[in-house]
């Protein structure tokens, strides 16, 4: 039923066939086919391939340094696909540790691994686990226990017939408090791989990210690698050449930037944009509450109406009204982030946070300072 060319598709040519179905693909611009722009983005590097084949052999325990964009929550979905498919384990013998609850729910309905919270880790009683991955290490606290020594122990237990896999994924420039983490200190990561090919967000908010990266590496307020983040910079490419575009508002008020953000999602919706591309992200969780009555006011004006929920029980098919920790490892096509004009640890973390809510946008990006 196949055209006859069709048969002189063999090993040798394939890999050619397949990039350019990709180029031919990704000159289509549809924004109602689903997403494919974000699987683009989604596609592993070169850089991030070798470090799930070589290492795999190399080394049981690994620190990966990821910029923001780079994929490191793909990666160690990959690697843990990967590891089950190699040693045979059960998913239950595989175990994903990150801070907040969404990026837990997205990586439990992968339905690859057992996946919990820092604080469920530390109060759970895991026997069976064999390999623990560390996802958003940088965000974790230390103030519920030693969450580290923790999973050293369950991964180098003498019970075990050879130790397990402990992977650790991290970005200090995502830091996004300025509590003790329960990592060792930088000077104690050892082994260390990297990833420096940022490859989910549009160019113009690559630029935007690199200019922030920079001035947080040339202008630290916290405890970060300070030399080894500056060898990270000077590696940074972009994976892509997709536009996109970033707009960045100030002193608009609340209701102004109310007013702003329900005008732009109805023009997004109208250009054929759906309600799941868009998130809306808060600093914190107080003004989640007080955005989502604001935002309500405003789209009845403008006579239509989205779905803004939050983030439990996964990315659901709505718009996403969420704080930005709680974001944190996520992704959305259209980002919109809204920065207090002060806050706890300002001064400390400002740029962080610029850098924590830019790497959430795939190809839109709204930063606006009330």
């Amino acid at each position: 039923l196949y055209p006859q060319n069709y048969s002189l598709i063999g090993s040798s040519n394939l890999k050619d066939l397949l990039h350019a179905l990709t180029v031919a693909l990704l000159t289509f611009k549809s924004f109602l086919s689903d997403h494919v722009g974000s699987e683009f983005l989604n596609l592993l590097t070169i850089k991030q391939y070798q470090l799930l084949s070589e290492n795999l052999h190399k080394t049981k325990k690994l620190y990966v340094y990821g910029l923001p964009g780079t994929g490191k929550t793909i990666v160690a979905l990959k690697f843990m696909e990967k590891i089950r498919a190699m040693l045979q384990c059960t998913k239950e013998q595989v175990l994903y540790v990150c801070e907040n609850q969404p990026l837990r729910d997205f990586v439990q309905q992968k339905n690859i691994c057992q996946a919990v919270t820092r604080v469920a880790f530390l109060r759970g009683i895991f026997d069976d686990v064999k390999h623990i991955i560390i996802d958003e290490a940088q965000n974790f606290q230390d103030g519920e226990g030693d969450w580290y020594t923790k999973a050293w122990t369950l991964t180098s237990s003498p019970h075990l017939p050879e130790p397990g896999f402990f992977w650790i994924f991290l970005d200090y420039l995502q830091t996004s408090h300025c509590y003790p983490t329960g990592l060792p200190g930088a000077e104690w990561h050892d082994p260390v791989e990297s990833l420096t090919q940022v490859v989910r967000n549009a160019t113009s908010i690559y630029s935007y990210l690199k200019e922030k990266m920079e001035e947080i590496v040339e202008y630290p307020t916290l405890n970060i690698p300070r030399q080894r983040l500056k060898m990270l910079l000077c590696r940074a490419t972009c994976a892509h050449a997709v536009q996109g575009c970033i707009d960045i508002v100030t002193h608009l008020g609340r209701k102004g930037v109310a007013r702003y953000v329900a005008e732009r999602c109805h023009t997004y919706l109208k250009k054929g944009y759906s309600e799941k591309d868009i998130a809306i992200l808060c600093y914190r969780d107080e003004e989640v509450k007080a955005y989502r009555e604001l935002l309500a006011s405003e789209m009845r004006k403008l006579e239509f109406n989205i779905l803004l929920g939050r983030m439990e029980g996964g990315l659901g098919k709505y718009a996403v009204l969420e704080s930005i920790r709680r974001f944190s490892g996520l992704e959305r096509t259209i980002v919109f982030g809204i920065i207090p004009q002060s806050f706890w640890f300002h001064k400390e973390i400002l740029r962080n946070i610029l850098v924590c809510v830019a790497s959430r946008a795939n190809l839109n990006l709204h930063l606006l300072h009330d």
